[in-house]
């Protein structure tokens, strides 16, 4: 059970470090990066246990680059053999609208990106030649579930589909690329030329205008990237750094040229690394606790298979008195037994893959991934297990060897019914055996108990029966016209008892992060568009001024007419974090010049960001014509009726556009996946190492039962009662456990403690109550295996002990 729980741990480590390492060109494709000027320069990633092995990972470095950079790159530097542009629309801009067949689609994963793609990167198409896609700019390349999705069984080569919103882009289907595997950073589902962007001819002109792509630059061969670097470096400072200040370094009063530095990632690290807008991220630090977790679960195991076999030493006392009265040295007694040892250990390791493989599925399905034994070679595998086989074997083995090869045969043969075997090194195993599982435990309680006040906690709005629709996108003649219909369908409906329309902003996605000068000093604040009754809908406090209102005409109006202020200036409704920053620039009611607006009113703080992070200063603007999300306020138990009511509206409304929802409730747990996967995998691990655990007192028990046979049978002879008999025996065992309590407890509760420094909102840890339930579980755990011996050798017949010594 070990070996299969820790493949199903290997099988996810390999998943997440083979990302992006199935491309051909690998080892020469780098993604390019340069200073993210809309962070602070003084900003520091978070430290970790494992920050010392992955400084790297949590710089957020800017990805997006003006579309001409790529023809000054390959026109600057021989050393650069291409360069890839690519556009994440779904991750820039939001889904867009497809129309083809007649049908209407709405797509996420759609891709601008140079011609040369398919050579760069390793997508094979199933039927198309990449060496002529994309010469035509109205040219489209769907992936294998997108053209079945389009066309079921059809021929899709050759086909019209259409972008909703712009009757331009029409575009004919010249290719179908099989779906981009599980791993791939790169995810797609339509794929565009760049060119046929409506906008690629005016970027290309005004040059620095707009940040929309990423650059994958594939260097040539034998480039040293270290030397190329700094090469690199030299012309952005001469050709790049001015110009994308003077772009977009306002208000960055602090900006200059030498805080500009461009950087090259290779490809398939770049999920080890934060920055957006990119496919996937591996948490490197997860990966070395994961390593750590598979290497703690082996450790146990080991230790607890060298407790049963040195407690089994006895059983076999005579057979090695014998081997070693006919001729047997002591290197062969220890042969003898490792093989043995080792013969086990091969034997387990196979029944572990078996049920590493027949419970994939079920992992896959508990902590939300899509791990397939397809992805890894059986030579992997094989190789894999071997060194487990020999690992184990050494662990488990050694030991038991020698002491068995220890036992002299005149003692032995001599029918000595007690043997003594030395429990010292077992105290140890046990103790550090039982300090780790405990370790587990508090892991397991204080996870538990932070995801439960995540759960619970107030997050300073109503998140119960709200439903969320994604918008229709795209038109924003559309958008209008679908939030006033179902604006005034839920006025009418009494399922519905608010709604309300939002951009920007929704469980921690925030659009739109606008800098400004306070005090001299550069500050941040979230911008997020809402409507009137966005407050209401949501249940969130004012504590000061007014929120917006259709009554005032002026909320909705821009005012030129404010002295010395020569921009439009806008209303807003600010939240306490940020008014309070603000400190007495800010007066409701009144004109606030660092953020030019005029604060109508102040909102209670609330989250709708990751409680590991503190509440941003955020500021809420008014809309009216554009909109991310809709927000429904359902009567509760009338979920799915309003849903289906609200369905029917929206098609009458849109004119059959997709409907997708969500709850408001799920998705802001969605924000916590990667602590809920983690504490899934600490509970099945604290499950394991107690399960192992319980064996290894098991057999400390039974070597303790072997060692003091004939002192029971003279106690009961003298008068000794059951009790006495299970108190004596049961009282070291305890006591050993009481050890690797004192020991573990202060380790996890410092461990423990670091790990919720993540969380800006967060429990605090009860050094008395975790103690006390920690020593609760261990002793009732631990009470069940030494149970066993401890009575069996209580109700032996001492009578029996004592004849045959």
């Amino acid at each position: 059970m070990s070996v299969a729980f820790c493949l199903l741990l290997f099988f996810y480590i390999r998943n997440e470090q083979s990302f992006d390492s199935f491309h051909l060109k690998k080892k020469n494709l780098y993604r390019l990066e340069m200073t993210n000027i809309w962070k602070e320069l003084s900003d520091t990633p978070r430290n970790n246990f494992f920050s010392f092995l992955n400084k790297q990972d949590n710089i957020d470095n800017q990805l997006l680059f003006p579309l001409a950079t790529s023809e000054d790159i390959q026109n600057a530097f021989p050393e650069v053999k291409s360069i890839t542009r690519i556009k994440n629309v779904g991750a820039l801009i939001g889904p867009q609208i497809i129309e083809s067949n007649d049908h209407i689609f709405k797509e996420n994963q759609i891709l601008y990106v140079d011609q040369n793609f398919f050579a760069n990167f390793s997508f094979p198409l199933i039927i198309g030649n990449p060496k002529k896609i994309f010469l035509s700019k109205y040219d489209v390349v769907l992936s294998e579930t997108v053209a079945h999705k389009y066309f079921g069984g059809q021929q899709p080569i050759g086909r019209i589909i259409h972008l909703e919103g712009d009757s331009t882009k029409i575009f004919r289907i010249a290719g179908i690329a099989k779906d981009a595997p599980s791993n791939s950073s790169i995810q797609f589902g339509l794929i565009f030329p760049i060119n046929a962007e409506s906008d690629y001819e005016t970027n290309l002109q005004n040059r620095f205008s707009n940040l929309s792509h990423i650059m994958i630059v594939e260097l040539a061969e034998g480039t040293k990237v270290a030397s190329f670097e700094v090469k690199l470096n030299r012309w952005v400072k001469e050709h790049f750094a001015s110009p994308y200040i003077l772009q977009f370094g306002q208000p960055r009063k602090k900006l200059t040229v030498d805080n500009i530095h461009w950087e090259l990632r290779q490809l398939e690290n770049c999920h080890y690394n934060v920055s957006f807008p990119w496919g996937h991220y591996t948490n490197m630090s997860n990966i070395y606790q994961l390593t750590c977790l598979v290497g703690i679960i082996l450790l146990i195991a080991s230790l607890n298979y060298v407790l049963l076999a040195v407690s089994q030493a006895a059983a076999r006392r005579q057979e090695i008195g014998m081997r070693k009265v006919m001729g047997a040295n002591r290197i062969f007694i220890i042969v003898q037994f490792w093989m043995e040892t080792q013969t086990i250990v091969a034997f387990s390791v196979l029944i572990g893959l078996a049920i590493a493989l027949f419970t994939l599925p079920y992992f896959n399905t508990i902590i939300e991934t899509g791990i397939s034994i397809t992805e890894f070679s059986w030579y992997e595998i094989a190789i894999a297990l071997l060194l487990l086989s020999l690992l184990l074997g050494v662990l488990a083995g050694y030991y038991p060897a020698l002491i068995q090869s220890k036992m002299a045969p005149v003692s032995v043969l001599k029918g000595a019914a007690t043997f003594k075997i030395n429990p010292r090194f077992s105290n140890i195993i046990v103790i550090s055996q039982y300090s780790i599982c405990i370790i587990l435990i508090v892991a397991a309680l204080v996870i538990n108990r932070q995801m439960h006040y995540v759960s619970d906690k107030n997050l300073g709005f109503d998140k119960d029966n709200i439903l969320v629709v994604e918008s229709p996108g795209g038109d924003y003649g559309v958008i209008k016209r679908t939030y006033d219909g179902l604006k005034d369908f839920a006025r009418q409906d009494p399922l519905i008892l608010q709604f309300s329309g939002i951009t920007g902003g929704l469980i921690g996605q925030y659009s739109n992060v606008n800098g400004f000068i306070l005090n001299g000093k550069q500050e941040w604040l979230i911008q997020m568009g809402v409507d009137y009754n966005y407050a209401k809908a949501l249940g969130i406090n004012i504590v000061e001024g007014r929120f917006f209102s259709e009554k005032m005409a002026t909320d909705s109006a821009r005012s030129a007419g404010i002295p010395a202020v020569s921009k439009p200036v806008m209303t807003c409704v600010v939240n306490q974090t940020l008014f309070s920053l603000l400190g007495k620039e800010a007066v409701v009611g009144q004109y606030c010049k660092p953020i030019n607006s005029i604060i109508l009113g102040v909102v209670e703080d609330y989250h709708f960001d990751n409680l590991k992070n503190r509440i941003k200063p955020e500021q809420h603007i008014l809309t009216t014509t554009y909109f991310d999300h809709f927000l429904f306020k359902i009567q509760k138990h009338k979920m799915q009726e309003a849903i289906t009511k609200i369905e029917v509206k929206w098609k009458a409304v849109t004119g059959n556009y997709p409907f997708e929802y969500s709850f408001l409730e799920q998705s802001i747990t969605k924000m916590y996946q990667p602590e809920l996967k983690w504490r899934k995998i600490i509970q099945s691990a604290c499950f394991f190492a107690m399960l192992i655990g319980s064996l290894g007192l098991f057999g400390l028990s039974a070597i303790n039962a072997s060692n003091r046979l004939k002192e029971i049978g003279i106690r009961k002879v003298f008068g000794a009662t059951f009790n006495n008999v299970v108190l004596i025996l049961a009282k070291q065992l305890l006591n050993l456990v009481g050890i690797s309590i004192l020991i573990a407890v202060p380790i996890s509760w410092w461990i423990m403690n670091k790990w919720l420094e993540d969380f800006a909102y967060r429990i605090n840890i009860s050094w008395e109550i975790f103690f006390f339930i920690t020593a609760i579980v261990a002793y009732l755990i631990a009470l069940i295996p030494v149970s066993y011996h401890t009575i069996r050798a209580a109700i032996s017949n001492p009578a029996r002990v004592l004849k045959m010594e």
